[in-house]
């Protein structure tokens, strides 16, 4: 990932020449370009309200912390899933109104 962001870095490229050479395991994997950046994957969940929700799923790593990721989950603008969301998002703020709360058969 360093070498995609720093390409003109001559002593990175110098330490990746020496690998290649040196190491044929790094030069396999090297050649592969078998990079890890943000990860992007698909999810579908089971939402107790709306039911099925397919998810694009990106998670970015933290670089001063590489122990903790930072994960958006979105739903492509008009797909069922926005609809989904849009729609918990305006439950959501309707069930969070204080005089909801005190509403004949309202459980917590």
């Amino acid at each position: 990932m360093e070498a995609g962001r720093h390409p003109d870095d001559p002593a990175l490229n110098a330490l990746v020449g020496e690998l290649c050479v040196r190491d044929p395991d790094f030069r396999t994997w090297w050649g592969s370009h078998t990079v890890r950046g943000p990860r992007q994957l698909g999810k579908t969940y089971h939402h107790p309200v709306v039911g099925a929700l397919t998810l694009d799923v990106l998670q970015l790593s933290v670089e001063t912390r590489p122990d903790q990721h930072l994960v958006a989950y979105t739903a492509p603008p008009g797909s069922p899933s926005h609809e989904a969301l849009r729609f918990l998002l305006q439950w959501s703020a309707h069930t969070t109104d204080p005089q909801h709360d005190h509403a004949p058969g309202h459980r917590e």
